[in-house]
């Protein structure tokens, strides 16, 4: 872990010269900014969906083994549930489902989340804790051990299926009780 840390604000590669400049120089600059990491905890945060990017992956794919082989795993993980290969979506492979639908995105997600993970943890930067939202939840779930990845990779193959299927007639809710605790309303299906 490096203990000390820059951040340069700029735009231009005029905003930054000047300032690395500074930096490597020890000297300051007004949009540099320096500082010592002070001890703490580390938590890994798990986004939700939004954070996609075309390419996402694809270089550490080819650079980092550990990364490609929890690549490989997450696709082997979700397969009997989505009937597509993740390393097919994350090249563009022609025939590909369309990687904007969110059955198709939130496993990728998913994926990339569990595959960086296990990279910083093969490197040394182990969580104190762990948090997530919306599939982040269930990556941050298999990272702490609450799932194993084969538990994790259905439950948001399956759930992002279930969103995908229900888009736009309705709302989803999560009710943390048995079914016969539940009493149906009209209109309301369970």
């Amino acid at each position: 872990m490096f203990t000390h840390r820059a951040s340069i604000v700029g735009t231009t590669l005029d905003d930054f010269r000047p300032a690395l400049t500074a930096l490597q120089d020890g000297t300051p600059a007004p949009n540099l900014t320096q500082g010592t990491a002070t001890p703490g905890k580390t938590v890994f945060v798990f986004p939700g969906q939004g954070s996609q990017w075309t390419g996402m992956g694809l270089e550490l794919l080819t650079t980092s083994p550990v990364f490609a082989h929890h690549i490989h795993a997450c696709d082997q993980a979700l397969q009997p549930h989505t009937g597509w290969s993740l390393l097919s979506v994350l090249r563009g492979e022609p025939h590909t489902p369309d990687p904007h639908r969110v059955d198709i995105l939130q496993p990728t997600l998913f994926a990339l989340m569990i595959a960086l993970a296990r990279t910083w943890q093969h490197h040394g930067t182990t969580p104190d804790a762990v948090i997530g939202h919306s599939q982040g939840e269930i990556a941050a779930a298999h990272i702490a051990g609450a799932l194993t990845l084969d538990d994790a990779a259905k439950t948001i193959a399956l759930r992002s299926q279930a969103i995908h299927h229900h888009t736009h007639t309705g709302t989803m809710a999560h009710i943390p009780l048995p079914a016969h605790h539940i009493t149906p309303t009209p209109n309301i299906s369970i």
